[in-house]
Parts: structure tokens; sequence; C-alpha cells
């Protein structure tokens, strides 16, 4: 398939995907609306095994495994109108932006759920796609109501 087909097929379906990441942020909002920060530990849980399951995918659609397959799979969230600006790439880490919306629909909760949805599920995709354990650092997140997410995932 050309990238042009790809690209337009991305597209098309970026509204369902997108609709499947809020109903996922959804859910989580409420449950940590519910029960507060006793369920930010499950919630990265179960993200984070969103995000080994979303690797696995990601792994055939990619090349390599190591940060530059990342900084790969970043980039294609771009064509499903989902931009990610990845302001650094090494061998050692990815550092990225994205502004909002939130894909999760997490705008004004807190940074912990933030950490708990969504970076747990990107720190979860890099570990899978590397196979090597990573850390992560938000640094800003529209959860906060700062003006744009960024995030570093580094090597441990």
């Amino acid at each position: 398939m050309s990238r042009w087909i790809g690209r337009r097929l991305a597209k098309q379906f970026a509204p369902m995907i997108k609709h499947g990441y809020a109903v996922q942020g959804a859910l989580c909002k409420a449950f940590y609306e519910k029960y507060g920060d006793e369920a930010l530990p499950i919630i990265a849980e179960v993200m984070g095994k969103a995000g080994v399951e979303q690797a696995k995918i990601a792994q055939s659609r990619i090349k390599g495994r190591d940060m530059k397959a990342v900084g790969e799979l970043f980039g294609m969230f771009e064509m499903m109108d989902m931009p990610i600006e990845i302001v650094e790439l090494t061998d050692e880490r990815i550092h990225y932006k994205h502004p909002p919306p939130c894909l999760m629909g997490l705008e004004g909760t807190s940074k912990g759920l933030c950490e708990a949805v969504c970076a747990a599920r990107a720190k979860s995709i890099v570990s899978s796609i590397i196979g090597e354990e990573v850390e992560e650092e938000v640094i800003k997140c529209v959860a906060e109501d700062d003006e744009y997410c960024d995030v570093i995932i580094s090597k441990k």
C-alpha cells in the first residue's frame, strides 16, 4: 500500500480511533473521581497493559526495536490528526510534546491521573518496543491546565 493511501485511510479512521481514546479516558476519569488517588495504581496497571498490547500491534508496522522505531511510531499519530512533536530523539530517550485537546479528555483533572493514564501507556509502549526498562518524566500536562503536554521517556 502506498504512503498516500495509508495516510488517507488513517485520516478516515481517525475519528473512530480518537473516540476509543476518549472513552478510555472517560472511564479512567470516572473511576478516579469516585475513588481518588487510590484508583491511580489500578488505572496505571490497566493502561500499562494496554500499552503493551498496542506495542505488539505496532511492531509489525515499524522498523526496528530501538528509540528510532519509537519515534517512527509516534510520528504515525500525525497521520491521524493527533500531532506529537518529537523534541529530541536519541538512542537513550525520546522527548515529545503534544498540544491540547488531550486525546483522553483529561483537561483540568490532575497530573497524577495524566501519569496513570497517558504516561503509563506511553512508558509501556516504549519499554515493549525497545525491550528495556524505561522511566518517564511528565514535565507539563494539559490535565494540570498547562498549555501542552511535555514528556520525556528515557532508558533506565
